[in-house]
């Protein structure tokens, strides 16, 4: 019986071997930079830490500042699904925030993460680049999709109307600096992250309430 590659694309496949490569060569470029620095990280290195031909590396980005920002974007991406779902309630909502919260933290407050922000507090050749785009891409993206999922929900009348700009900046600020910081200093965060986002999270519940106290 022939076989129906229509039929195989509409299925479609968890990963591909180009994602797969790609998913390597990523993960290639935060070992090389956390292990030798921005200015000597290289696409040869990077090539030679991911396995693959040099040439492989241009398939996915046109150098090295376009890896690391890839690099950074899979960090928010690795979060992202956790802000893809409604939730039906108030109350519902309180407990999806507080579990997405607690995933950004066990992702910016990784080993890795912690080591990159070490990095980004000493001075070296292209410090700059990396910090844009550590904000760009880490930071600021990571409010954004918080934000967003966060007005969604008041344009369905779950939480009240707010600034959720500013209240997306707090919670993550509440949640995740100074957890970031103890890290940096090498110490064992005071508070667990998830009583961290759940302080947060009730501290502006009413925020949130649609009856205002």
């Amino acid at each position: 019986m022939p076989i129906n590659t229509n039929e195989i694309k509409k299925r479609g496949r968890p990963t591909t071997v180009g994602e797969e490569t790609k998913t390597k060569i990523v993960a290639a470029t935060l070992d090389v930079l956390l292990e030798l620095g921005y200015e000597k990280t290289s696409l040869d290195q990077i090539a030679s830490q991911a396995s693959v031909a040099k040439k492989t590396i241009y398939r996915f980005s046109s150098g090295k500042d376009e890896l690391i920002q890839l690099a950074l974007r899979s960090w928010t991406d690795s979060f992202k699904s956790c802000f893809e779902k409604n939730a039906a309630s108030l109350d519902e909502f309180v407990q999806q925030l507080e579990d997405g919260l607690v995933t950004i933290g066990e992702q910016v407050l990784s080993p890795k993460a912690v080591r990159l922000f070490r990095l980004l507090q000493s001075d070296f050749p292209g410090r700059d680049e990396l910090i844009a785009s550590y904000q760009q891409q880490g930071i600021q993206r990571g409010r954004k999709i918080l934000q967003l999922w966060m007005v969604k929900h008041s344009d369905l009348h779950i939480i009240r109307e707010q600034d959720y700009e500013i209240l997306s900046n707090l919670l993550v600020a509440m949640v995740i600096a100074e957890p970031l910081r103890e890290l940096a200093l090498r110490q064992t965060p005071l508070i667990p992250i998830r009583d961290r986002a759940h302080s947060a999270v009730q501290l502006l519940l009413p925020s949130f309430s649609q009856t205002i106290p």
